[in-house]
């Protein structure tokens, strides 16, 4: 998880390795010179003195010099400065969700069927079970599930089953309170806005369209170097949520499809376009960018 403390450590140690260059230096030395235990991890402990004087350990990289060690400290503080200055820009209701489309997908999925279990809902969305099975826990975790543990689930409260009753030899989980919040948070222009902070991938996607006109899942992932799972289940929660749509006609016109230009294209998958919402949004995000 990304924290302020992980981003201060990592300063620290890297202010430390500049101020103790030469021990260091010396200490990298003497390791390469000597057996050890360091060979085998690729790794030295060391232990230095703080621009402030206090003793704190280390890790050095053995095949790094000293000005490497420091800078790789500073980039990484800095990557994890930029992800904790994202999260922070995202509105409270929308942080305990997991930034995975699948995570959106289960939320309007509870909210449709009431109830269901790990396997169910990993066949209906097309998912990995184990990766719905983490996400549940996750989020049962955050908040926004909740499990139905012990007796039987009715069937008129689980729509995705077709029995009258079903037995519970399964884990249920049903959106909570919170959850339910949740999804009334995304229907708003703000939760939307914020979808785009949360999910970048989904940033990067709604822009390709928005800019680009109509493209399909399969084209999108070959073209932006991400999985066809990724990318078709990033389309289908940008689509819950509002922000892109599935283009209707049956022949797309060169004039509307600048990513791949034709004079038409035969729609033989299915193309999503942003919606006028998600363009304005778009536009927003540059204006702070």
């Amino acid at each position: 998880m990304v924290s302020q403390a992980e981003i201060d450590r990592l300063r620290l140690e890297a202010d430390t390795i500049m101020t103790r260059y030469q021990q260091v230096e010396a200490a990298l030395e003497d390791a390469k010179s000597s057996e050890g235990d360091h060979w085998e991890t690729g790794e030295l402990d060391v232990t230095l003195a703080t621009p402030q004087g206090e003793e704190i350990e280390l890790t050095l990289a053995l095949d790094a010099d000293t000005a490497s060690n420091a800078q790789s400290r500073y980039e990484r503080a800095k990557e994890l400065e930029a992800e904790l200055e994202r999260k922070e820009q995202i509105v409270g209701q929308l942080a305990p969700l997991p930034a995975d489309p699948v995570a959106y997908l289960l939320c309007y999925h509870l909210d449709a069927v009431e109830g269901n279990y790990p396997r169910s809902m990993a066949g209906h969305l097309d998912a990995q079970r184990k990766q719905v099975e983490e996400l549940c826990e996750e989020m049962e975790t955050a908040g926004l599930l909740e499990r139905v543990e012990s007796g039987t689930v009715k069937q008129r409260r689980v729509k995705a089953k077709q029995a009258d009753e079903v037995r519970q030899h399964h884990t249920y989980y049903r959106l909570s309170r919170e959850g339910d919040h949740l999804l009334r948070f995304l229907s708003e222009r703000e939760g939307q806005l914020n979808v785009l902070r949360h999910l970048p991938d989904g940033q990067r996607l709604v822009r390709r369209v928005a800019r680009g006109g109509p493209d399909y899942p399969r084209m999108t992932a070959e073209q932006v170097d991400m999985t066809f799972e990724y990318v078709r289940h990033l389309y289908r929660a940008l689509r819950q949520v509002g922000l892109v749509t599935e283009y209707e006609g049956s022949t797309i016109k060169g004039t509307e499809r600048k990513l791949k230009p034709k004079d038409e294209t035969h729609r033989k998958h299915t193309y999503y376009v942003a919606t006028d919402r998600a363009a304005e949004l778009i536009r927003e995000l540059d204006v702070e960018q």
